[in-house]
């Protein structure tokens, strides 16, 4: 039986070839993106290949067979490699591909399978130690043993400013500044946060783990903290800005925004607190101030849908915020950090009942 073939390029100097997609998709939008995701796989082959080609050829620079012809017609023949490869089984990028697409752009989206995106990120955080020495992941993890152990002798301090501490409040920053590291690890972040994140997430109507894994994207895990130009922290964890609104202290940064659709960088004053109770206060307010958050707060919503319905309220410009959001909450990093900070604190609990 002779199989139609759906109309797509099949030849790489095809020029016809997204036209061809873009007629297909007036009949069957969802065939279209699965050949869009095959031309995207291809993209990356073909990437691949080059870059196989590229390792190779300080041994061709004696040889007699290599010339300049030689490399464009062997340049044709990976680029029809490469679409043929997509065009068939492929390496299985183009399903992923598809499943995505198919996620914000099919016919019948609603009820496409979600990419589990947190899995891929576990998988690629834990890939490389597959290929080490047992006797050197062995080393490795008493090395982070030892780090874990004296994080724990941080922790203290950290939780000092949770608190409220006199030690920790301090003047709050202001005028010009940049954006600066102030957490050592994932781990302490989370440590310094969860505790705020569950006393606002009760009063919000919002999972912890939500609100912890938003302030872990505006801030890199505690890295892109917003500090003035004398190194003060704002404690401004969540990249609210200060506008006619605010009377309070701000500090101007350089900001990643998403105008049409394109990323631009942009100076903006952001809000900025004397502490991390006060900045994770204001937090709260600001989101039981505004009417547009009122289907994102009050609502019981975890963290994969809450980072969603900020986005549709306008909370910020990436089109992938909420996408970006359930990937930290589901992330390893995320998750193992709160595993050990509810161990340390069932051994504190422990030893103050002994």
């Amino acid at each position: 039986m002779i199989q139609t073939q759906p109309q797509s390029a099949h030849i790489y100097t095809d020029l016809n070839a997204i036209q061809d997609i873009r007629t297909l998709g007036k009949d069957d939008k969802n065939a279209a993106l699965m050949e869009v995701a095959k031309q995207f796989e291809s993209m990356f082959l073909n990437m691949m290949m080059s870059s196989m080609r590229d390792a190779n050829k300080v041994f061709e620079e004696d040889s007699m067979f290599n010339s300049p012809e030689t490399d464009f017609y062997r340049k044709m023949y990976d680029d029809q490699m490469a679409l043929s490869l997509s065009g068939q089984q492929g390496m299985g990028l183009s399903q992923v591909i598809y499943r995505q697409l198919m996620t914000n752009y099919g016919d019948n989206k609603n009820d496409a399978q979600q990419l589990d995106q947190g899995k891929l990120f576990d998988r690629r955080a834990r890939s490389p130690l597959s290929m080490v020495a047992p006797s050197h992941v062995t080393a490795l993890n008493a090395t982070m043993d030892a780090v874990d152990a004296e994080l724990h002798q941080l922790r203290p301090r950290a939780q000092s400013a949770v608190t409220g501490s006199s030690d920790s409040v301090a003047a709050a920053a202001s005028g010009s500044g940049n954006k600066g590291q102030q957490f050592a690890t994932p781990a302490e972040f989370v440590a310094a946060l969860y505790p705020l994140a569950e006393k606002v997430g009760a009063e919000l109507g919002v999972e912890p783990k939500a609100i912890v894994a938003q302030a872990a994207l505006e801030t890199g895990w505690g890295k892109y903290m917003i500090s003035d130009d004398q190194g003060r922290n704002s404690f401004n964890f969540f990249g609210i800005k200060a506008d006619s609104r605010w009377q309070g202290e701000r500090v101007d940064v350089i900001t990643h925004e998403y105008r049409d659709g394109l990323a631009v960088k942009e100076r903006a004053p952001f809000r900025s607190y004397s502490s991390m109770e006060e900045g994770v206060r204001d937090y709260a307010n600001f989101l039981q101030g505004a009417e547009r958050y009122q289907q994102a707060i009050g609502q019981n919503l975890g963290a994969g849908h809450y980072g969603y319905a900020l986005q549709q309220a306008g909370y910020a410009t990436d089109p992938q915020y909420g996408a970006k959001i359930q990937r930290i909450s589901q992330s390893s990093t995320l998750n193992s950090a709160l595993e050990q900070l509810r161990a340390d604190a069932a051994l504190s609990g422990g030893r103050n009942d002994g």
